[in-house]
């Protein structure tokens, strides 16, 4: 019995951030097949409402949805086919002339390690003593050195990260329980 491998490879679709929902909506019942995902990593906010503290799900990236495949092009050509003139010219993939470039490893990692498999950025705790930020749990335990700015009041973190080429800010939660000396 021979067992089939996929090399799954995951890429990412840039669109306009009005259309980032319905497209993935449109892309996940109508095109993919069973080895093909496509998601919106999500961070877990805590955002104050009619008084009390609520979580909220907010886009770690808008305007990007991120797909995985074993065959990238053959996908994105069902994307061209499916999607119509109307919703296509509102998508773009990262490609060379003849081929989708595939996410590097390194961002690959990245979204992976930050994120659960639900692709949700969950809350990070931690207390700050002195002037370092000591996170305690969650997925920003290690990663402190890249903290930019916190608000405290907000209960937010400015996360400075190398993704897709460049330099990125992503806001993400961050509970600072207490304040040390």
């Amino acid at each position: 019995m021979t067992l089939l491998r996929y090399n799954i490879e995951m890429f990412c679709i840039q669109t306009d951030t009005r259309y980032t929902e319905k497209l993935k909506t449109i892309i996940s019942e109508k095109i993919l097949t069973d080895h093909e995902d496509i998601f919106m990593p999500v961070t877990e906010r805590m955002k104050k409402i009619n008084g009390s503290w609520q979580k909220v799900l907010v886009p770690m990236f808008p305007g990007y949805l991120f797909a995985s495949s074993d065959d990238p092009d053959e996908l994105f050509q069902r994307l061209r086919t499916n999607l119509g003139k109307t919703i296509f010219r509102y998508v773009k993939l990262i490609r060379d002339d003849d081929y989708i470039i595939p996410l590097s490893s390194k961002d690959e990692q990245l979204i992976t390690e930050l994120s659960d498999e639900n692709h949700v950025l969950k809350a990070s705790l931690g207390y700050i003593k002195g002037d370092k930020l000591c996170v305690t749990d969650g997925p920003l335990k290690g990663r402190e050195g890249q903290v930019v700015r916190i608000n405290r009041h907000k209960r937010t973190a400015v996360l400075s990260i190398d993704f897709l080429g460049e330099k990125r800010n992503i806001t993400v939660s961050l509970e600072v329980v207490r304040k040390e000396p």
